[in-house]
């Protein structure tokens, strides 16, 4: 493991700065046009909400080719407002900047650090003293957010992180996925000193990868209401999507590293919130920025490009069942909760038990997820209350189906006829 994520520059200006209490750390990587409103926010939010404190917005970028590093040096800031402008040295993701964020708060004995996107629309200037609270007040040392999020971007934490977190840590957490987030500075330096930063942790598992250690670890998590997030969504890649694979690869691996504990039975707890917060904007209607149709044909295409694959992840039933959805002229919107869950346990199994490249595993799962995605997206109108209704209905339906998970996982033989027990 890399010793450090910091590169020698940064270590020099870290004297610079001295120490800090409060640090707000925005991973950066082609961020020129959206950064800028997001430290915005940020800094008056720091000046108005922190003052006595000794307060810090630290720029860590991934390499940018765009102005990316010239506008976080711009910006203009409150004079109560330091800035640290750097960049990391590993694995290229998200969570190598977390990690280098981690070193810069222990280096400047900060009693918390607040983790934000940068390409946030919805965020509001209150949004880190929300987050930074109750660490502030040594009652949690991990406050994740909770906020409404629409399809189809919020569809990875709805239909696949959300529901597996509740089911196999009994924890209730409705963003566990969530890239806004505060913690204490201890566990930040338990979490950096962790062996992970070569893995997909590093790039863009490190989300869920917290939170899944901080609930098994028994850290004190709570809850923080944000009302709606809203970003500059990223194209989705509809034949391949290194996100997806990476973080969804984080999450299923880490069914085989708690796998006693999710096997046993357990009572769901549910995790608290802190403070009163937003619960919502006024519920209306999402535009998405891709259509089920388009969903829809590539599931259709993935049919064809994974066949192979998914003869391998899939038990025969699941199989049948969606080859028969990929025959029919509206399949892409008719899988259903009880088909998604079986399609779910069905590839973290192999992912964890299998004899195939991991990788290529959660890649063939994609168009699988975006005919679920797809279905959600007709069954609801996209009305945020019923996505809610059947975001909850899933995860139900994960539980239902447990018995299958335990038993495919107990029983796996990969060498067996077409991959089955």
């Amino acid at each position: 493991m890399i010793e450090t994520s910091l590169r020698l520059d940064a270590q020099r200006r870290l004297a610079d700065v001295g120490n800090a209490d409060v640090i707000v750390g925005i991973p950066t990587y082609k961020h020129a046009r959206t950064l800028a409103p997001v430290m915005r926010a940020v800094a008056d939010g720091l000046a108005r909400d922190f003052k006595g404190m000794r307060t810090v917005i630290a720029i860590v970028d991934g390499g940018s080719p765009d102005d990316t590093v010239a506008v976080a040096n711009q910006i203009p800031l409150p004079s109560s407002v330091r800035r640290l402008v750097t960049s990391y040295q590993g694995v290229q993701g998200k969570g190598s900047a977390v990690r280098a964020i981690f070193e810069i708060a222990r280096s400047l004995r900060a009693r918390v650090i607040v983790i934000l996107e940068a390409d946030l629309q919805s965020i509001t200037p209150d949004w880190v003293e929300k987050l930074a609270r109750p660490i502030l007040s040594k009652e949690y040392q991990l406050a994740v957010p909770h906020y409404l999020r629409p399809l189809p971007d919020g569809a990875m934490t709805d239909l696949l992180a959300y529901p597996l977190t509740r089911l196999l840590y009994g924890a209730d957490v409705r963003q566990p996925m969530g890239g806004e987030y505060a913690l204490s500075a201890e566990l930040a330096q338990r979490m950096s000193a962790r062996d992970v930063w070569e893995t997909d942790v590093a790039r863009h598992g490190v989300d869920i990868w917290l939170t899944t250690v901080a609930l098994n670890d028994n850290v004190p998590v709570c809850q923080v209401r944000l009302g709606v997030k809203l970003d500059d969504s990223r194209e989705l890649l509809l034949a391949f999507d290194p996100t997806f694979v990476q973080a969804i690869g984080t999450l299923f691996r880490m069914l085989d590293i708690y796998k006693r504990r999710w096997q046993e039975s357990f009572k769901p707890r549910s995790v608290p919130f802190f403070g009163n917060g937003v619960e919502s904007e006024p519920l209306r209607p999402w535009i998405p920025n891709v259509t089920a149709a388009a969903l829809g044909d590539a599931f259709v295409a993935g049919s064809r490009r994974y066949a192979r694959l998914w003869k391998t992840a899939l038990t025969p039933s699941t199989r049948a069942a969606i080859k028969e959805l990929s025959e029919t002229p509206d399949g892409s919107t008719r899988f259903n909760a009880k088909l998604w869950a079986r399609t779910v346990y069905d590839f973290a199994v192999v992912y964890n038990q299998g004899e195939g490249d991991p990788d290529k595993i959660v890649a063939a799962l994609l168009p699988l997820y975006y005919a679920r995605c797809a279905t959600l997206m007709r069954e609801t109108g996209l009305e945020p209350e019923a996505v809610e209704r059947a975001v909850q209905v899933q995860a139900n339906q994960f539980a239902t189906e447990k018995p299958y998970l335990v038993h495919l996982w107990n029983t796996y033989v990969p060498w067996a006829w077409e991959g089955v027990r």
